[in-house]
C-alpha cells in the first residue's frame, strides 16, 4: 500500500483504539500495523525495538528526574510555598494559576503532573465550584502545555532538538519570547471567554506554609539555572545536559527531605515508568513511520503548500489523532527528518502544531473535564477552543521570527 495511505489508516486507527487499550499498546499494534501494510517484513520487529530504545535511552533519566521533583513538590509544602510567593507579584488567582502552570510544567517534565499537583492548590484559591475556579484552571492547564512544547527542556524540545538537529541554545532563545506572549494571549482569552464571571477577582489567599522559601524553590530553580547558564562555558556544558541538570534537582529534593527519600523514590519510579512507556510507543510508531519512506511522500504534497505550512499541518493532524504532545513531537521528527527549512523553525512549527485540536483522543481534556466539573461544552471553551488560538499564534509567531 501507498504509505501516505498507510499512514493515514492507522493514525485513524490508533485514534480509535487508544481509548480502549491505552497509548502504549495502541501505538506498538499501530507500528505492526503499518509496517505490514507498507510491506514491512523480517525487518519490522527490529525496528520497532530501535524505536523504543531511542526514546528511552534519551528522555529516561529526564522523566525519572522530573517525576522525582513533583513527588518532593506535592509531597510538602512547596507548591504552597510556591503559589502564595507567585500571589505576592500578582495577586489574582487567573494569573497565579498560569505562572504556576506555566512554571511546574518545566522541571516535573510533564504538563499533565503539573496541573494534577497543583489543582487542589489552584482550586483553593479561586474557589473550585465558582467560574473563577473553573477559569483558573483552565488557565492553569493551558500554561503548563505553553512551556511543555515551546521551551527546552522539556520532553517535546528534547525529541525535537535531537530528531530535527535543532541547537537547544537556540530553540530558548526563540522559545521563550513566543511562550511569553502566548501567555499574555492566553490571560486575554480566558477573561474574554468567560464574561459572566464578576470582574473582581477573587485574592490569592497566603496562608504561611511551614516549608521554607528556599527549600521550596531550590529544586525547581537548579535545574533551570544549570539547563540556561553550563552551556556557557565548556567545563560546564555538562550540567547544561537535561537529564544531568534534573537529576541534580531530584537529588537536592531528596537531600531535603531525607525522611521521605523511599517513599519519594517508589512513587516516582511508578509514575515515570507508566510516561516512558507511552513514550517508547511513540518511539517505534514513528521510526517504523520514518523508515516507510513516507517523508518522500510529505514532501512531494508539500510543493503545494507554503514551506512552512506543512510542517505545522501534519503536527496539528496527528495531536488531533491520538492526543499525546511528545506522540506528535516524536512522530513529526521522524517524518520531517530532512525537511527543507532550518532545525529550529522546523521544530518551532511543530510544537505550534502541538497545540492544536485536543479534543477527545487528548487525556488532559478529560482530566480537566471531570477536576473542574464542567461540561463539555465548557471544556471545549475553555480548554480546546484557546488551546487552538495559541498554537495559531504560535504558528504565526514562529514563523515571523524564522523570517527575521
Amino acid at each position: 500500500m501507498d504509505p501516505f495511505l498507510a499512514f493515514l489508516a492507522s493514525v485513524i486507527f490508533v485514534s480509535l483504539i487508544i481509548p480502549r487499550i491505552g497509548p502504549f499498546l495502541s501505538l506498538i499494534v499501530s507500528s505492526i500495523v503499518f509496517g505490514l501494510l507498507v510491506g514491512m517484513n523480517g525487518e519490522l520487529l527490529g525496528y520497532i525495538s530501535t524505536g523504543l530504545s531511542r526514546i528511552f535511552s534519551s528522555l529516561a533519566i529526564v522523566v525519572f528526574s522530573g517525576a522525582l521533583l513533583a513527588e518532593y513538590l506535592r509531597s510538602t509544602q512547596s507548591l504552597e510555598r510556591i503559589v502564595a510567593d507567585l500571589g505576592r507579584l500578582a495577586g489574582k488567582s487567573l494569573l497565579v494559576g498560569g505562572a504556576a502552570g506555566y512554571l511546574i510544567s518545566l522541571p516535573v517534565m510533564c504538563s499533565i503532573t503539573a496541573y494534577m499537583i497543583l489543582q487542589p492548590v489552584v482550586s483553593g484559591l479561586a474557589g473550585k465550584e465558582s467560574q473563577n475556579g473553573k477559569r483558573a484552571l483552565f488557565m492553569t492547564a493551558s500554561c503548563s502545555i505553553i512551556s511543555f512544547n515551546l521551551i527546552y527542556a522539556s520532553p517535546v524540545m528534547i525529541t525535537l532538538s535531537k530528531g530535527l538537529g535543532a541547537q537547544p541554545y537556540d530553540l530558548l532563545m526563540r522559545g521563550i519570547p513566543i511562550s511569553l506572549v502566548l501567555f499574555a494571549l492566553a490571560y486575554i482569552l480566558m477573561k474574554h471567554f468567560f464574561p459572566d464571571i464578576e470582574k473582581a477577582e477573587s485574592r490569592v489567599i497566603r496562608a504561611p506554609p511551614k516549608i521554607s522559601r528556599s527549600r521550596a524553590w531550590a529544586p525547581l530553580l537548579v535545574p533551570i539555572a544549570l539547563i540556561l547558564f553550563g552551556g556557557l562555558h565548556e567545563k560546564t556544558r555538562l550540567l547544561a545536559d537535561p537529564g544531568m541538570a534534573l537529576l541534580l534537582g531530584a537529588l537536592l529534593g531528596l537531600a531535603l527531605e531525607r525522611e521521605k527519600m523511599h517513599e519519594l523514590i517508589h512513587v516516582a519510579g511508578r509514575r515515570s515508568g507508566v510516561i516512558l512507556l507511552d513514550l517508547c510507543g511513540a518511539g517505534a510508531f514513528g521510526y517504523v513511520v520514518a523508515q516507510s519512506g513516507l517523508s518522500q511522500e510529505i514532501f512531494r504534497l508539500g510543493h503545494f503548500l507554503p514551506a512552512l505550512l506543512l510542517p505545522f499541518l501534519v503536527s496539528a493532524a496527528l495531536q488531533l489523532a491520538q492526543g499525546s504532545r511528545v506522540v506528535t513531537a516524536t512522530v513529526a521528527a521522524e517524518i520531517l527528518a530532512g525537511y527543507p527549512l532550518p532545525g529550529v523553525t522546523l521544530a518551532l512549527l511543530i510544537a505550534s502544531g502541538a497545540f492544536m485540536l485536543s479534543y477527545v483522543t487528548d487525556p488532559y481534556f478529560w482530566l480537566i473535564k471531570s477536576s473542574t466539573g464542567a461540561s463539555m461544552k465548557e471544556t471545549v471553551i475553555g480548554y480546546t477552543l484557546p488551546l487552538s488560538l495559541l498554537g495559531l499564534a504560535a504558528f504565526a509567531l514562529a514563523a515571523i521570527s524564522s523570517i527575521l
